[in-house]
C-alpha cells in the first residue's frame, strides 16, 4: 500500500458530529484553512443520530445557578470528572448555546425549567431536532468558507508523530487509496465506542477510532470503564430508545413466559412499585440509585439464557391519556415509527449508548501531545462514573470553541513539520506488522469484529465479573493471534474493515483490563463480585499504550 496523494492543510479536523463541526467553523472564521474527514457523510456520528425526537443542552440559569449546577455535576459523578473542565462549562454554557445558529442548529427552548437525566434541580433545556435540515444548513455554511476542505466516505488510520509533535495522518480516501496530509495540528472528534457492543444506539462510525489515533499518537485514555447503558427496544422496532419516564405507567416487567423477572432480585426493603418509580427518572443504568436491579435483572436473565430477544413491559392504557408535552412527543414519535406502547409487545434490552470516559485532555482538549487535540464524547472531561443528562451538546460548544482559540495560537506559533513521504510510509508499515499474525489461515475483518461485538455485549456489559472478565481478555488475545492485518491492507476492498478489527482488538483490550482494574461499582461500573462503592478507588484510571501493550494506571 502506497500513498497515492500528499495534501497539506493547517488543521485536520477527523469527525464531523457537532464538535467538529464548531472546531472547524471557528478555526475557518479566524482564516486557518482545515481539512475535515469524515467516515460517511457532514453531520454524522452520535450528534446526527436521532434516538428520539430531539435532543437536549442543559444551561445555567443565571449566575447563582452556577455553584448549585456543579454540584449536581459532582454528586452524579462521584469524583471522577475533571473539576476545571466542570467549572467552566456551567460558567460558559449559556453564553455558547447562542452561537447554535452560527453552525446551521435552530433550538427551542422548552416553556418550563426542567430537570435532566440525574440532575436534582430544574433548569433551562435548550432543544435540537431536524437533522435533515442542520445537515443542509451546515453545507451551506460550509460553503461560505473556501478554506474548509471535506473528504466523506474517509477514515484516518494514523497520525504522525515527529520529534513528538503532530505532523500529519495517514487517511484512507471515499476509494481505499492512501492518503498523506502534512499539517501543523490534529483535533479528533470522532465521538464514543458504541460500536464495539453487538446492541448498541448509535451509528456504524462511532467505533471508537479516534481512541486508537489518540493512544498510538502517544496520548492517554481515562474513565473508560465508565459506560452508559440504556434500555432500547428489541421489539417491535429494533434500537429505537426507550422512553425511562413511560415506567409511570408500567405495571410489570416480564421475561417470555410472563413471570416478573424483577421479583428474583429485588430485595426485601425494595418494593416493585418502588423500583419502577426511581427507574422512571433515569435513562442510563447506574450502580448509585436502588433502581439498578431493573438493568441488573435484565442481564441476569440475558446471560443465564443467553437469549437477546428481550423482556416485556406491561403498559396501561392510560399512557395515552397523559397530555403533557414530554409525553406526547415522545409517544406521538414512536407512533410515526409503528409503535404502540400498549398493543404491541414492547420488549427491552440494555444497549450500549455513551462513554463517559475518552482521551485525557485539559481545559483547551489539549492532550500531551502537542498539536493533537480531542473535543465531544471522545474526550474524558466533565462526565464521571454517571453522566449529567443535557450536557453533553453542550460541552460540543464549550470545549469546541476553547479547542478552537487554542488551536488558532498554536497554529500560529509553529511552523509545519516538513515530512519525507517515505519514512512516514516506513513507520506506519511497522505497525500494521504488529498485528499481522503468522497464520496460514487468517480470520476476516469481519469475523474479528462479530466476535468482539458479541463478547462485549455478554461480558463488558451492565454486569462484570472477574471470571467473565479473564476469559474475555484470553478471547480477545486469540482473535488477536488469528489475525492477519497485512493481509487485508494489501486487499484495496477490505483496507478500511481491517483497520477498524485492528481498532477492536485494542479497544476491547483496553475496557476490559479497565473493567477487571476497578474492583468497586461506582455509577455505570458495576461489578457484581465487588458490589459497594470503595474509596480506595477514589481515583480515575488512566490506560497508555507503550511498546502496542496496554498500561494501566490509578490517578494520584
Amino acid at each position: 500500500m502506497r500513498t497515492k496523494k500528499s495534501i497539506t492543510t493547517d488543521v485536520l479536523v477527523v469527525g464531523s458530529g457537532i464538535a467538529g463541526i464548531k472546531v472547524s467553523i471557528e478555526l475557518a472564521k479566524a482564516g486557518k484553512t482545515v481539512l475535515m474527514s469524515t467516515k460517511t457523510q457532514v453531520c454524522s456520528g452520535s450528534s446526527f443520530f436521532p434516538l428520539k425526537a430531539s435532543l437536549g443542552t442543559q444551561v445555567t440559569k443565571d449566575d447563582a445557578d452556577q455553584v448549585v449546577f456543579l454540584q449536581d455535576i459532582e454528586k452524579v459523578s462521584h469524583n471522577m470528572h475533571d473539576k476545571e473542565m466542570a467549572q467552566i462549562y456551567v460558567k460558559e454554557i449559556r453564553d455558547r448555546v447562542k452561537e447554535y445558529e452560527e453552525i446551521g442548529i435552530e433550538p427551542y427552548t422548552l416553556p418550563d425549567d426542567r430537570k435532566a437525566c440525574f440532575a436534582e434541580h430544574d433548569r433551562t433545556i435548550y432543544m435540537l431536532r431536524d437533522w435533515n435540515q442542520i445537515r443542509e444548513n451546515v453545507k451551506g455554511i460550509f460553503q461560505e468558507y473556501p478554506n474548509i476542505s471535506l473528504l466523506e466516505k474517509s477514515a484516518v488510520i494514523s497520525l504522525i508523530n515527529k520529534d513528538g509533535k503532530i505532523a500529519g495522518a495517514f487517511l484512507l480516501d471515499k476509494n481505499n487509496d492512501l492518503m498523506m496530509i502534512q499539517c501543523k495540528a490534529v483535533v479528533l472528534a470522532t465521538g464514543g465506542f458504541g460500536n464495539i457492543y453487538k446492541h448498541n444506539l448509535n451509528p456504524n462510525d462511532v467505533d471508537g477510532s479516534g481512541h486508537i489515533l489518540a493512544l498510538e499518537a502517544g496520548a492517554s485514555l481515562v474513565n473508560m470503564e465508565f459506560i452508559q447503558f440504556i434500555p432500547g427496544f428489541t421489539a417491535p422496532k429494533y434500537k429505537t430508545l426507550w422512553g425511562e419516564h413511560t415506567l409511570n405507567y408500567c405495571k410489570d416487567f416480564v421475561d417470555e413466559k410472563g413471570n416478573s423477572i424483577l421479583d428474583a432480585v429485588l430485595p426485601e426493603e425494595l418494593s416493585k412499585e418502588e423500583c419502577l418509580e426511581i427507574r422512571s427518572t433515569h435513562g442510563p443504568f447506574t450502580n448509585s440509585l436502588p433502581s439498578k436491579y431493573f438493568d441488573i435483572a435484565m442481564m441476569k436473565e440475558i446471560i443465564r439464557t443467553k437469549s437477546e430477544a428481550g423482556f416485556e413491559l406491561m403498559y396501561d392504557q392510560s399512557i395515552y391519556e397523559d397530555k403533557r408535552d414530554f409525553y406526547t412527543i415522545y409517544l406521538d414519535w414512536l407512533q410515526e415509527r409503528g409503535v404502540n406502547l400498549v398493543t404491541d409487545r414492547v420488549k427491552i434490552a440494555p444497549f450500549a449508548h455513551a462513554s463517559n470516559g475518552g482521551v485525557k485532555v485539559d481545559s483547551y482538549g489539549r492532550t500531551q501531545v502537542e498539536g493533537l487535540y480531542a473535543i465531544g464524547e471522545l474526550a474524558g472531561g466533565i462526565e464521571g462514573a454517571n453522566r449529567l443528562g443535557g450536557n453533553s451538546t453542550g460541552s460540543c460548544m464549550v470545549f469546541g470553541k476553547r479547542a478552537a482559540e487554542n488551536c488558532f495560537d498554536y497554529v500560529n506559533k509553529h511552523e509545519l513539520n516538513q515530512l519525507d513521504v517515505q519514512e512516514a510510509e516506513s513507520q506506519f508499515k511497522k505497525s500494521i506488522q504488529f498485528f499481522s499474525a503468522k497464520s496460514d489461515h487468517s480470520i476476516t475483518p469481519s469475523e474479528v469484529v462479530d466476535a468482539i461485538r458479541e463478547i462485549m455485549w455478554f461480558n463488558g456489559n451492565v454486569i462484570r465479573d472477574e471470571k467473565n472478565l479473564q476469559v474475555s481478555i484470553h478471547k480477545i488475545e486469540e482473535l488477536k493471534s488469528s489475525f492477519d492485518l497485512s493481509l487485508y491492507v494489501n486487499q484495496k476492498s477490505e483496507r478500511k474493515s481491517a483497520f477498524k478489527a485492528r481498532n477492536f482488538l485494542v479497544l476491547s483490550d483496553m475496557l476490559l483490563k479497565a473493567m477487571l482494574e476497578r474492583k468497586e461499582s461506582r455509577g455505570a461500573h458495576y461489578r457484581e463480585d465487588y458490589p459497594n462503592e470503595d474509596e480506595n478507588y477514589n481515583r480515575r484510571l488512566l490506560i497508555s499504550l507503550k511498546n502496542q501493550e496496554v498500561k494501566l494506571e490509578f490517578q494520584s
